[in-house]
């Protein structure tokens, strides 16, 4: 199969196209709990419009939606979301002004306390009081504020966390910059190192910062400024409106029923993926140049 054909038809666990994503580092079979919400996803987004894995564009402040893409988070949800800040900020600060939920309890309860790798990583017992999560090799300069980063290296003690999937090039660029041992090896297990830390940093592509939040942590961005948006610059802008996270916020966001966070063992993943694209049913939307159907291998 061509990689440019593979790549289009990228779908949530696949394991031909995350083999070409993550290389020897497999990614974890807690994963799999998320094909029964894959499965309830629609071929579409409204009106005709594509509905992609694991890829973001953005039409920022056009008043139009062109298309919908989809992650998956925590090992927990799939995320769905327009593709455009405009709209995907609307909604968010919609629903984190609705009410506080048992479910939303439950499952803020359950990302801070059963947290898990994405990839299958090593078992640790290292306890570092500071730990920062660094994005991948792809966007890791693009993003970092590597300035505020030194300074936590250097007046707070923070070790860095380099991604799993990150490259031998990149590592001997981390090392250089920021000294061997400020880095923690990359093949250890995040989601252990996570839970003993008691600051924890990271950029807003990452999933760490918001488990941190829900387990009471103080929590650091090193966003640099004006970076486009990545994978859950929306959430974390939401969280930190007033300058600081709001941990009820973030309650009544896990809350709200259309916000397109798709909890696995949701009480009702298919109505809660229809209330999402409902939301969005009567906004112009703009078919694609090349339509496609998503392939949720029911």
């Amino acid at each position: 199969m061509p990689l440019e054909t593979l790549a289009f038809n990228d779908v949530l666990n696949n394991d031909i196209a995350h083999f070409f994503k993550s290389g020897n580092i497999r990614r974890s079979e807690v994963n799999k709990q998320l094909d029964k919400i894959h499965h309830l996803l629609p071929t579409k987004g409204n009106h005709g419009t594509n509905l992609e894995y694991d890829i973001w564009y953005d039409f920022k402040n056009e008043k139009k939606i062109r298309g919908y893409v989809y992650t998956d988070i925590m090992t927990k949800f799939v995320y769905i979301k327009p593709a455009s800040s405009l709209y995907s900020l609307k909604l968010l600060r919609e629903c984190v002004r609705g009410k506080i939920t048992q479910e939303g309890e439950k499952i803020f309860d359950a990302i801070a306390n059963k947290n898990a790798d994405k990839y299958n990583l090593q078992t640790t017992d290292i306890d570092y009081p500071y730990v920062v999560f660094l994005a991948g090799t792809n966007i890791l300069k693009e993003i970092t504020d590597d300035v505020k980063l030194l300074k936590a290296i250097k007046e707070e003690g923070a070790k860095l966390k380099p991604h799993p999937l990150t490259s031998p090039f990149t590592m001997s660029f981390l090392k250089a910059k920021y000294g061997k041992d400020s880095l923690v090896n990359k093949n250890l297990s995040g989601h252990e190192i996570l839970n003993r830390a008691k600051v924890v940093g990271c950029t807003t592509n990452s999933e760490m910062g918001l488990i941190a939040l829900a387990q009471g942590k103080r929590v650091n961005l090193f966003d640099r400024p004006k970076i486009a948006c990545k994978t859950y610059t929306h959430i974390y802008k939401v969280l930190f409106e007033q300058g600081y996270p709001v941990i009820n916020d973030f309650k009544r966001l896990l809350s709200a029923t259309n916000s397109g966070l798709i909890y696995h063992a949701s009480e009702q993943p298919k109505e809660n993926i229809k209330n999402f694209f409902h939301y969005f049913n009567k906004v112009e939307h703009v078919k694609p140049n090349r339509p496609k159907s998503l392939n949720t291998r029911k």
